[in-house]
């Protein structure tokens, strides 16, 4: 990161030197100090910038993340909430077809007996 400022710093100079041509000596000392003093900062606010970038960057992703985590737990509830339910539906209905199948055959068992027992055969006569 040092190697980084001292590039920037480097560039920064390079464009704001040749501007100073036309001083004296003593003052373009002066305004070299300064100008490396203001390209170190500028060089510093920079990697700061990048650095409060990157982490804002990261907390977006881990924000992401986190709501896509919790979008697919969300998804697996529902989805094993439904499977429940069909579960459950299922076993309601294998119940009522073994009452249904169950109460035929008690219907059709006792009907039988009824239908194929013999009256006596009476006759009235009527005089």
């Amino acid at each position: 990161m040092e190697s980084k400022k001292k590039v920037l710093a480097g560039q920064l100079s390079n464009l704001i030197l040749p501007k100073l041509a036309g001083l004296t000596e003593k003052n373009a000392k002066k305004v070299l100090d300064i100008v490396e003093k203001s390209v170190n900062n500028i060089a510093k606010k920079y990697d700061k910038l990048i650095a409060d970038q990157d982490k804002e960057a990261a907390k977006v992703k881990a924000k992401a993340e986190k709501a896509k985590k919790k979008l697919a737990e969300k998804e697996a509830k529902k989805k094993k909430k439904i499977a429940k339910k069909a579960a459950e539906l299922k076993q309601v209905t294998q119940l009522m077809r073994k009452e249904v199948v169950g109460s035929t055959a008690t219907k059709v068992v006792s009907k039988s007996p009824t239908k194929t027992s013999t009256k006596p055969a009476t006759k009235v006569i009527k005089k």
